[in-house]
């Protein structure tokens, strides 16, 4: 069964705290180990020295070596506690303890940690050169205690975390899940207000206004929002403007069925007049459909490229080739100022159609008699298409809406094309991570420059 989130962060937060409890916990016992060690090596070692007192006492009274061992080991002897004197040839002078092995160590002149039959005994070893009146002995004073009570001491502590960590883990994820209700309150909240926020609506989600990361989401939601809401309302539009677009010739060509099929008997001139207009709606009618579905590939995606190896001056120059029937038609004249050979990789067919698009848009907007100058020419590392007519300019509120879809200018400027070429012709350089700008416009004409990167 999958967790909600709030169950997986005190999942995670119980399972962390249990790793880092257990973590203290062994090095509370380690360090109690240590400790009690340190602390039975120092009474050893003042042990060792109280027998050596003792001894030293004694030698100088009774030069006798056994009774002055005798004597140390009566004062100095004490419940779990083992003392051994043994004489320099490994002769066991004295020893008093409870337990035979212990003394057994002793005699062997083990020392450190030693384990027993009756668990582990700490025991220190040390060489002393004592005097009998005027003749040096060398003894060996061993003194052992027991490592039962450091070992208890152990024991107790982890009873008690064997207690304690259950009872903290239980306080912690109660205290985790708390915790976590009132961080994800308001990430909840955000999305109550999504399951009833309006799509084409105004409202927001969450405080945006909070510096904290949720008000960091809140914003990023926001902005996500807004984005969604601009590309509802540029579908919204798009699918407006397309049916405006798409019902003007189909109502032409509709009316000049209508029109001819009106009557019963018309000669062949009616007829052919009739087709011609049919023609030339369903051919603007074919480009529009053809714009269309370019731009939606694009928007959706799945407009995809297939970048060669090309020269962009030639393409340049096909362009032009292509526009010249057009440029004829309407008297203009096509004047081209190539800048040499510009190697370049690219979507051969979408960089001809960005060309011809703008040479196109050139063309019908400039006058009878008029020019329209192609000039190519390479400036740091990018290649610059610049396409001059000599229309009778833009205004300064239309230079950017003139690249917005379906977007046509009145009729002095113009056109009888869809609206659609220099949306297109903007987002093929943008494809090509290049531009596609209006450079200057005035009345004697404008300037549009395709600036695309050669190395991309």
């Amino acid at each position: 069964m999958r967790l909600s989130l709030r169950g997986r962060l005190t999942l995670w937060y119980t399972i962390a705290l249990l790793v880092a409890l257990t973590l203290i916990g062994i090095e509370i016992v380690f360090v109690i180990g240590r400790l009690g060690v340190r602390q039975t090596d120092s009474d050893l070692t003042t042990l060792s020295e109280t027998v050596a007192k003792v001894i030293d006492a004694e030698l100088q009274e009774n030069p006798d070596v056994g009774s002055a061992a005798r004597e140390a080991l009566a004062v100095a002897s004490g419940p779990d506690r083992a003392i051994g004197i043994v004489n320099g040839d490994g002769t066991l002078v004295a020893a008093r303890s409870s337990r035979p092995d212990v003394i057994s160590a002793i005699q062997a002149g083990e020392a450190g940690t030693v384990k027993t039959g009756h668990g582990e005994w700490r025991v220190q070893v040390s060489s002393r050169t004592f005097h009998a009146g005027t003749r040096p002995i060398v003894l060996r004073i061993a003194v052992g205690e027991s490592l039962h009570g450091v070992h208890r001491e152990q024991g107790e502590v982890r009873e008690a975390m064997m207690v304690g960590i259950p009872l903290a883990l239980l306080l912690a994820a109660a205290g985790g899940w708390w915790i976590t209700s009132i961080g994800l309150r308001p990430i909840s909240e955000m999305a109550r207000q999504a399951a009833v926020l309006s799509p084409a609506g105004s409202g927001e989600l969450g405080n945006p206004d909070r510096g904290d990361e949720v008000g960091v989401l809140a914003r990023a939601f926001n902005d996500l929002l807004a984005r969604l809401r601009a590309a509802l309302r540029t579908q919204q539009q798009f699918m407006a403007d397309a049916s405006h677009e798409l019902r003007t010739p189909t109502s032409v060509i509709r009316t000049a069925a209508d029109v001819s099929l009106g009557r019963e008997q018309r000669d062949e001139a009616d007829y052919r007049e009739t087709l011609a207009i049919i023609r030339t709606e369903a051919q603007r009618l074919g480009r529009l459909v053809s714009d269309m579905l370019v731009l939606a590939r694009a928007d959706a995606g799945g407009q995809p490229l297939h970048p060669v190896d090309l020269y962009l001056d030639e393409l340049v120059d096909e362009g032009r080739r292509a526009v010249a029937v057009l440029a004829a038609e309407r008297q203009v004249t096509l004047c081209d100022e190539p800048g040499g050979e510009v190697p370049f990789r690219g979507d051969e067919d979408l960089l001809r159609q960005l060309v011809v698009n703008v040479l196109q848009n050139a063309v019908q907007h400039t006058p009878a008699g008029g020019v329209v100058r192609i000039k190519t020419a390479c400036d740091a590392g990018s290649v610059v298409i610049r396409i001059a007519d000599q229309g009778p300019g833009i205004a300064e509120a239309d230079r950017e809406r003139i690249f917005d879809r379906f977007v046509r200018l009145d009729a002095s400027r113009g056109g009888v094309g869809t609206g659609l070429g220099l949306p297109i012709a903007r987002w093929i350089a943008a494809a090509h991570h290049g531009t596609l700008t209006l450079e200057s416009s005035s009345a004697e004409g404008s300037v549009f420059a395709i600036v695309l990167p050669l190395t991309q």
